[in-house]
């Protein structure tokens, strides 16, 4: 029987407000502290998406009850809710971002209000202390629906742009709306990412297309049984 990795899927750490139907997507701070503390807890190893590629590239398996947090879009509430927690318990993370944006504006028909992005100060003070960033697109399009134009656009400049940001390589890369096929994964992959998430459930083993890697989301309705059940039970 293979090992298994679980990578978990984040979007805001903050407070949520009453009736808007994309805060499903918002973890409480304190709930997410008190997730980090289980994990501990239970001796998970927090791993980066840097050591997951290897795995892949040099086929070495996963140990057990390894795990990467991740987070979609780069809401600037992570500066003040995750980051500090991520830095003071040294755990790896990744933050994938949308490089035109300063706000949700693909969200704008389920968000009350726009949702602020992380600026430019605050990507490059979480890159020096070990967050990882990787590409969510320019725009936050669905890629399927794109031009082979589009689709370049998205996906080959918006790591470039990353990377001038930061001077570090961007390798992953996630797919907006977990919108993908065959085209779109192999323009990524050509792109020279070394892997890409997508929004299906599940757990990761060695064996799986590091381009359409699984993952476990994580929203405001799971207390800690829940979340208990998601990185020990689900497959």
């Amino acid at each position: 029987m293979q090992t298994k990795l679980r990578i978990l899927t984040y979007h805001r750490i903050g407070f949520p407000s009453k009736g808007k139907k994309y805060e499903t997507l918002t973890v409480l701070p304190q709930r997410f502290r008190a997730q980090l503390k289980l994990l501990q807890l239970m001796n998970f190893t927090h791993r980066s998406l840097d050591d997951v590629a290897e795995n892949f590239k040099n086929k070495e398996k996963f140990l057990k009850k390894q795990i990467v947090l991740s987070f979609d879009d780069g809401f600037d509430d992570l500066y003040e809710h995750a980051f500090p927690s991520l830095v003071k318990m040294a755990i790896p993370a990744i933050i994938y971002l949308v490089t035109d944006r300063t706000e949700n504006t693909w969200d704008r028909k389920t968000a009350l209000r726009p949702l602020k992005l992380l600026s430019l100060d605050r990507i490059s003070e979480m890159s020096r202390h070990g967050i990882i960033f990787g590409s969510h697109t320019r725009t936050h399009e669905n890629l399927t629906q794109c031009t082979d134009d589009q689709l370049l656009n998205e996906v080959v400049n918006s790591k470039k742009i990353i990377e001038d940001m930061l001077g570090l390589e961007v390798k992953h890369f996630c797919y907006p709306f977990g919108a993908v096929n065959q085209r779109v994964a192999d323009t990524v992959k050509q792109a020279g990412y070394q892997t890409a998430c997508t929004t299906k459930k599940g757990s990761v083993y060695l064996n799986n297309n590091p381009f359409m890697l699984p993952r476990l989301t994580i929203g405001k309705r799971m207390n800690l049984l829940k979340f208990l059940l998601r990185i020990t039970v689900r497959d």
